[in-house]
């Protein structure tokens, strides 16, 4: 069989397999990482098929972290959960999985955080990265309010209060995400904060809130030297009958967010872009819609604070 192809080689110093049968080294995601080093070099744990009911932290740099089938990672924590002091534990302690290390790339993986609406639970998250060089591929991430997180956080809250999260290790100068032909679904701000992260043929699904409320895909607390979200050939969807959905709101005064070449439902409301009840960060925001395609037009405003360029509409009164 010497013709057989094989996979190129990435040189792993150490590789694991996770699963609930004898050939598996652990049963646990979280266990195989614990006996991981970054000294071990690069490390490789492959996931077999399964529903893994687990909150993961991932500290380890120069990681693969590859599902064979269907993995489904799934987590409840939700911000207005109670610790064991009787105390809510925020918006991010939830998270399903949580990401401080570099050079990290995660495969058909499944991340769930099942807690609920936001209306009931409160900020649920389903991905926490304060990570550098992390790239998913085909990847689903479900949730409702706050499904993705891309660190870092502001320095404050807006109350002037600091912010609850899982330790920190390890503080990087640049934190760099990459989607590839990734599901993300929510309703609230899902995905939001400071990191720098390109989408990459996604679909950005919104799901419907109660009582219709107005929905929010993108939420950037960008700072000024940095590049913020950028969305390439993604694929806007939602669920039946869901309407008044904003592409992003600025959770801090220069959130930077790009849509270029996406196909974009009918569900996104007219204005397209909210600027959270702060007129003035209209002058600071950075906003982008380049070359994309609407399945709506007589309704599109001109919004006069957006860079909006060359655009196609889509649907049955216009031909397609």
């Amino acid at each position: 069989m010497e013709n057989v192809l094989k996979e190129p080689s990435m040189n792993f110093v150490k590789s694991l397999v996770v699963g609930r049968n004898e050939i598996c080294d652990f049963s646990s995601i979280q266990e195989a990482l614990n006996s991981c080093r970054n000294e071990d070099g690069l490390l490789k744990i492959t996931v077999l098929s399964g529903e893994y009911y687990e909150n993961i932290t991932l500290y380890q740099s120069n990681i693969s972290l590859i599902g064979i089938g269907s993995v489904k990672v799934i987590g409840n924590r939700y911000a207005l959960q109670k610790d064991e002091h009787l105390r809510e534990i925020g918006t991010f302690q939830s998270a399903t999985l949580f990401i401080n290390g570099e050079n990290i790339r995660l495969e058909n993986l499944e991340i769930i955080n099942n807690a609920g609406p936001g209306e009931k639970v409160g900020q649920a998250l389903a991905l926490y990265s304060e990570g550098n060089n992390v790239t998913f591929k085909n990847c689903s991430f479900k949730g409702y309010q706050d499904t993705i997180c891309l660190g870092p956080l502001p320095e404050l809250q807006k109350n002037g209060q600091p912010f609850s999260t899982p330790e920190i290790r390890t503080i990087y100068e640049e934190n760099k995400n990459h989607f590839i032909s990734c599901y993300i679904e929510g309703t609230v701000d899902f995905i939001f904060g400071g990191g720098e992260a390109a989408f990459q043929c996604c679909q950005i699904k919104s799901l419907k809130r109660s009582l219709n409320k107005e929905g929010y895909i993108t939420a950037a607390s960008t700072s000024k030297n940095k590049k913020g979200f950028y969305f390439d050939q993604c694929y806007l969807t939602a669920d039946a009958d869901v309407t008044n959905v904003f592409l992003g709101r600025p959770w801090r005064p220069y959130a930077k967010t790009t849509f270029t070449k996406c196909i974009v439902g009918s569900h996104i409301h007219h204005d397209r872009w909210h600027d959270w009840g702060n007129i003035a960060n209209r002058k600071t925001v950075t906003y982008k819609e380049n070359n994309n395609r609407y399945t709506f037009h007589n309704e599109m405003k001109t919004v006069d604070w957006i860079d909006f360029k060359q655009s196609r509409f889509i649907g049955k009164e216009y031909g397609e």
